[in-house]
């Protein structure tokens, strides 16, 4: 929870989203992301905690992916899982951009999904044909 720290691991002109149920945004430059990592800290409890569960790094293009899951005093919450995507100045060795996506911590029931995969189906195939 220490923000200032993870903000000194950005350099200045970063830019950081994030699809997340609660904190959606797009962030550019320290200030905005201060912003942001703050506002986060005042809304989650402190017993909060995010658990890193795995990383995957690509030093030669400079790319980090991390899964993580959002725990409170030691206990995994259901449904706030997330991967983040980084990338790496590669002169200051400082992150460039973030881009968060966090599990829906609502998932619709299986046979709602059933229904609605159709329509939604067919609209990509008339968007993108």
């Amino acid at each position: 929870r220490d923000m200032k720290a993870a903000l000194d691991c950005f350099v200045d002109e970063c830019i950081y989203e994030t699809e997340d149920p609660v904190f959606v945004g797009s962030f550019h430059g320290k200030e905005s992301l201060r912003e942001h990592l703050m506002k986060n800290e005042e809304i989650l409890p402190s017993a909060c905690r995010i658990v890193l569960d795995d990383l995957a790094d690509d030093p030669v293009n400079g790319t980090t992916g991390v899964k993580w899951h959002l725990e409170a005093n030691g206990v995994p919450i259901p449904n706030l899982r997330g991967c983040s995507m980084y990338t790496i100045d590669k002169a200051s060795g400082l992150l460039k951009s973030g881009f968060d996506v966090t599990e829906a911590p609502v998932k619709l029931p299986e046979m709602l999904q059933d229904i609605l995969a159709v329509p939604f189906g067919k609209l990509l195939i008339r968007v993108f044909s």
